[in-house]
């Protein structure tokens, strides 16, 4: 996700980088998973919570290209 994309309102999403979204996404839950049984870094999950949102905004305003 690139700062350009993430400035576009509206535009189509390969299959490719839906991929490697989703896998960027799915990391940063689990990291965020273990910090909060953890109780550590509080900062830390804000930010992947922050991250995780960014991912989910973005991909509701993009269409998906099958």
């Amino acid at each position: 996700m690139t700062p350009s994309t993430l400035n576009e309102l509206d535009g189509t999403i390969k299959s490719k980088s839906l991929v490697e979204l989703l896998s960027k996404k799915v990391e940063l839950k689990k990291e965020l998973i273990i910090l909060k049984k953890l109780h550590k870094d509080v900062k830390k999950q804000e930010e992947l919570v922050e991250s995780i949102t960014q991912i989910e905004k973005f991909l509701s305003i993009h269409r998906i290209q099958k």
